[in-house]
């Protein structure tokens, strides 16, 4: 309670803290106290306390649409394809690989992985990797539900994979029990063989953006869609695939925005329902995608795991394709995989209709850039003695210090694998030491240049100082979190147990603070990928904010950054704008110290 009113402090007004400070002296008398009694005994029954509250709160009973708001979009490094059989070659290599990890998976032979900083060694929880493939978010009314796979004792079972083109969607069995796995050549030949029956067929209905609604709706047409048999098996197969590989067209990258940023949007939405954002199903795990113009990514759901373990699986499969041979192609044909057959009722195409509309408006909305400062990058920040990721925590405050003269609540994600099956929390960067540095560095953006030098020198000094106190709280913030000391799940549990108790929520989580605390204007994390030319962004997670992804190389940070155009607060290159300058401001500061 103590951390919760100093983060306070930094976004709410004197009276209002002072209306929170009451709350909390009467939540700390009984209330508290027993609701702390509540969780103590629910970690003595539970793997991990707090994890299915915290997914709940963060994914399953949002019911704001995936694309855009939940999935992430990763771009791969672009590729150059001279005819169609090359588009085939690298999908059935992606999955041949897909294949190879999932029966490591199914023997249970994943390495462990250990922490490589505070607290060196400490064995990380692994369960993130095993639910990446063969999962799928099912829509229900108020909350979804995770579908994983079933535990697999043998390693000789079904694996199916559906592939997307042209809005069809074709379920092809990778591995038979009868006959084993494909090779990269049988499966190549499929993908051929799909990529032309979809060019032949007659035009799809776009089932899958049914996949891009608000939660609730898709809940309730997936209820009628499930009444007829034929597509209940379909939705199953979906469900239980490895992944879902996109084959897309070229086309849908806009005139007016860099390669990049073009590249990220195809990943994150599909460009709009004119080009490719019917050929996805979101609700989807791994959702790979390769377009015939080069364009490589991958769009994912992130409720079953966080970026670092799909980072891992796509990196892994990336480096495999690069040095693989080609496939060669198989002795005799299988039979060809046939597209999906929907029934579709007058009522379900009226809503896919709506759905098509909705998602064209919200990608309309989007106001994203992916932008990489080359001024310096994280060597540099290493020589100044601070964690690439602190530094780029600060920078991000003081830019928007800058912009706005205030400070928010912002989000950055901190791992909790030292804990069996934990996930994130936050450690929140908005705090008094990085307000009083900003505050700091701003005034000096604002000073003439004609002060006498000793002088300069001194304020130089003191920014310096603010800035190390900033670091020092930024770094004491990040480790009480990863080592399992934050306060956001901390919050959320306490806010249950009391939701589960007493039936309604006490005043301390009905309060306009509290409120303010969880509307994070700047989401923000770290994702750091070691493939050049991969990079991973997402969406505002509210109507007026910012999301920002970041991750730092040797010379240069790429940075994705995206708002809302509806919101008159937010603007993306303004934002860019302060953070290139907030970045070059902290170069000099470093390199005007004696």
């Amino acid at each position: 309670m103590d951390s919760y009113l100093e983060f306070a402090a930094v976004i709410v007004n004197q009276q209002q803290l002072e209306h929170t400070r009451g709350l909390v002296r009467g939540f700390m008398e009984e209330l508290g106290p027993r609701l702390q009694e509540m969780l103590l005994e629910r970690q003595a029954e539970m793997e991990n306390w707090v994890t299915d509250w915290w997914l709940d709160d963060m994914y399953l009973k949002v019911r704001a649409p995936l694309p855009i708001n939940s999935n992430p979009g990763m771009v791969f490094p672009r590729r150059h394809f001279a005819k169609m059989e090359e588009v085939a070659d690298l999908g059935a290599l992606f999955i041949d690989d897909l294949l190879d990890y999932k029966e490591m998976l199914d023997r249970g032979e994943l390495p462990l992985e250990r922490a490589t900083s505070r607290e060196k060694g400490q064995p990380l929880c692994m369960e993130q990797f095993y639910r990446l493939l063969g999962v799928c978010r099912i829509p229900e009314m108020v909350r979804d539900r995770l579908e994983l796979p079933p535990k697999r004792s043998d390693t000789e079972t079904e694996e199916l994979v559906v592939v997307a083109c042209r809005n069809h969607f074709y379920p092809i069995p990778v591995k038979a029990v009868d006959r084993g796995r494909l090779t990269p050549g049988e499966i190549q030949a499929q993908l051929l063989h799909v990529m032309v029956d979809a060019a032949g067929a007659p035009p799809a209905p776009k089932v899958g953006l049914l996949t891009s609604m608000n939660r609730d709706q898709w809940a309730k047409t997936r209820e009628h869609l499930i009444k007829d048999e034929n597509n209940r098996m379909n939705l199953e197969l979906i469900s239980r695939s490895l992944c879902i590989l996109c084959l897309d067209e070229a086309g849908g990258d806009r005139a007016d925005t860099d390669a990049d940023t073009n590249a990220m949007l195809r990943a994150m939405h599909g460009a709009g329902t004119a080009h490719h954002s019917a050929n996805r199903w979101f609700d989807k795990t791994v959702q790979l995608i390769i377009s015939s113009d080069g364009t490589v990514g991958m769009c994912y759901e992130h409720s079953a795991a966080e970026g670092v373990a799909v980072v891992r699986l796509a990196e892994r499969a990336l480096a495999r394709a690069e040095v693989a041979s080609r496939p060669a192609p198989p002795p005799a044909l299988l039979p060809a995989p046939q597209a999906m057959r929907w029934n579709i009722t007058p009522d379900v195409l009226r809503t896919i209709d709506h759905a098509a509309r909705e998602l064209d408006r919200a990608i309309l909305d989007l106001d994203f850039k992916v932008y990489t400062y080359r001024g310096y990058g994280r060597e540099f920040m290493k020589s100044c003695r601070t964690s690439p990721d602190v530094y780029i925590q600060l920078a991000l405050q003081y830019a928007y210090y800058k912009m706005y003269g205030y400070l928010v609540s912002t989000y950055e994600s901190a791992s909790l694998r030292r804990f069996r099956a934990g996930r994130v929390d936050n450690i929140r960067s908005a705090h008094e030491a990085a307000r009083a540095w900003s505050e700091a560095m701003c005034s000096a953006d604002k000073s003439p240049l004609t002060e006498p030098t000793d002088d300069t020198q001194k304020k130089e000094q003191k920014r310096l100082e603010k800035f190390e106190d900033a670091a020092r709280q930024q770094t004491s913030i990040m480790e009480a979190n990863i080592l399992g000391r934050g306060i956001d799940n901390h919050l959320i549990a306490l806010r249950e147990a009391a939701r589960e108790t007493l039936g309604e929520l006490p005043p301390l989580f009905t309060d306009v603070t509290y409120k303010q605390m969880i509307e994070y204007k700047l989401s923000t994390s770290q994702v750091a990928t070691t493939t050049d030319g991969t990079f991973m962004g997402y969406g505002a997670v509210v109507p007026d904010g910012y999301g920002c992804s970041y991750n730092p190389k040797k010379e240069s940070v790429i940075f994705c950054i995206s708002s809302f155009t509806s919101s008159s607060v937010t603007n993306t290159e303004a934002f860019r704008q302060f953070l290139e300058e907030a970045l070059d401001s902290m170069k000099l500061m470093f390199q005007n110290r004696k």
